[in-house]
């Protein structure tokens, strides 16, 4: 049954159906949802329960096969590799309208980006170029206003978090404030970097963020023992 799955696969032109056959020959269970979007070709949610929910171009259907494979290796494994292999094939979609949706997309980036006291992307380009070689492919913006002043204290805040399946950093908007170090927006936004360059494993069956590998390499970061510090003695200040 598997070789006939396969043999299908690699024909030219898949039905929706078939697709979505081939893409759950695996442990987990993929919800496929096909479009016509004209920004976003694909998009990946990993739930809780271990099913995937899984966004598609239609033409995915008429992808080469290595681009296919590549797609079901990542949703099975996550592998950076093949998620590559997958997001190439994206950017070379062509659709009515899409420049356009790009440049439109990219002003809103901007603007989500722009605080009053720290401008993100520029923060995100510095961090990039300076510890990652300028390789990590993502964008950056400022949270949800609500969750900024006038909301419940708290005995900790969130000050960033990192959401693979859009390739984006939210930075708690609490920060775009006079009282924060630069250096501290900084060390946030790389250690949300860091999430791209180390994904989670999952270890006897909890999914860990931040392994062994991610602590030593967040350890590149100057001063790490104060910003450490400062992610405690922020919660007061903010």
């Amino acid at each position: 049954e598997s070789a006939q799955t396969e043999m299908s696969f690699d024909n030219p032109c898949m039905t929706r159906e078939a697709m979505a056959d081939y893409l759950n020959t695996g442990i987990s269970p993929v919800r496929v949802k096909f479009n016509r979007n004209r920004v976003t070709m694909v998009s990946v949610a990993f739930q809780p329960d271990g099913s995937i929910d899984l966004r598609i171009h239609q033409d995915f259907l008429t992808a080469p096969a290595e681009v296919r494979k590549a797609l079901r290796t990542y949703l099975h494994t996550r592998r950076r590799a093949a998620w590559a292999v997958v997001t190439d094939y994206a950017s070379r979609i062509e659709t009515p309208g899409r420049a356009a949706g790009d440049a439109a997309a990219a002003r809103r980036r901007r603007r989500a980006a722009a605080g009053q006291v720290f401008d993100l992307a520029k923060v995100r380009k510095e961090v990039n170029r300076e510890f990652f070689n300028g390789r990590v492919k993502c964008s950056v913006e400022w949270g949800r206003a609500s969750s900024a002043r006038g909301a419940t204290r708290s005995s900790s805040i969130r000050y960033g978090s990192w959401h693979a399946d859009s390739r984006t950093i939210r930075v708690n908007p609490r920060l775009d404030d006079t009282k924060v170090p630069s250096e501290f927006i900084r060390y946030i936004v790389f250690h949300e970097m860091l999430h791209a360059v180390v994904p989670a494993r999952n270890c006897g069956g909890r999914t860990v963020y931040h392994t062994d590998q991610f602590r030593t390499l967040e350890k590149a970061f100057p001063q790490i023992n104060r910003m450490k510090r400062l992610c405690s003695e922020l919660i007061d200040v903010l």
